[in-house]
C-alpha cells in the first residue's frame, strides 16, 4: 500500500508539473506607432571595413517585442568603388601603354583590341549569367538516376 501511494504522487506530479506555459502569458501585444521623427532615438554607430553602419533599435516597453534597423552609409561606400575604379582605369591605361610598345602598334588599335576582348569577357559572363537564371533548370543527379 504504501508503494501505491508512492507510485500516485510520483504520477500526480509528473503529470501537473509538466505542464507547458507560453513564457508571455497573459501579456499582449501592444505596438505602437513608428514616428518619422529620430529625436528620441539612440543611434549606434559601428565601422566594418570602412564602411560606416548606423543602428537603431526600438522596444516596446517588453524585452520579449522589438524591432530594428541597420542601414549603411553610401557615401562611403560610394566613395571606395569610385577610387577602386579609377584605379582600374589607371592600371588599364598603363597596361595598354606596354602592350602598344611591346607588339609595336598605336596606343589606339591597343585600346580597341582591349575594348573588343573585354566586351567578348562581358558576353561570356552574362551568358553565363542567363543560363544560372533559367527557370527551366533540372537536377543532374535525377538525370543521372533516370538514365540508369
Amino acid at each position: 500500500m504504501k508503494n501505491l501511494s508512492w507510485i500516485g504522487i510520483l504520477m500526480l506530479t509528473t503529470f501537473l508539473g509538466c505542464e507547458n506555459k507560453d513564457i508571455n502569458e497573459g501579456e499582449e501585444f501592444r505596438p505602437r506607432a513608428v514616428k518619422d521623427s529620430f529625436e528620441d532615438t539612440h543611434f549606434t554607430k559601428i565601422e566594418v571595413d570602412g564602411v560606416e553602419y548606423i543602428l537603431t533599435e526600438r522596444d516596446n516597453n517588453n524585452p520579449h517585442e522589438g524591432f530594428g534597423f541597420m542601414a549603411f552609409r553610401a557615401n562611403k561606400l560610394i566613395e571606395k568603388q569610385d577610387t577602386l575604379l579609377a584605379y582600374l582605369k589607371t592600371m588599364q591605361h598603363f597596361q595598354n601603354k606596354v602592350y602598344a610598345k611591346m607588339y609595336n602598334i598605336s596606343e589606339d588599335s591597343g585600346q580597341s583590341e582591349f575594348e573588343a576582348k573585354f566586351l567578348e569577357f562581358i558576353a561570356q559572363e552574362t551568358r553565363e549569367l542567363e543560363q544560372l537564371e533559367r527557370t527551366d533548370l533540372i537536377n543532374s543527379s535525377e538525370t543521372v538516376k533516370e538514365e540508369e
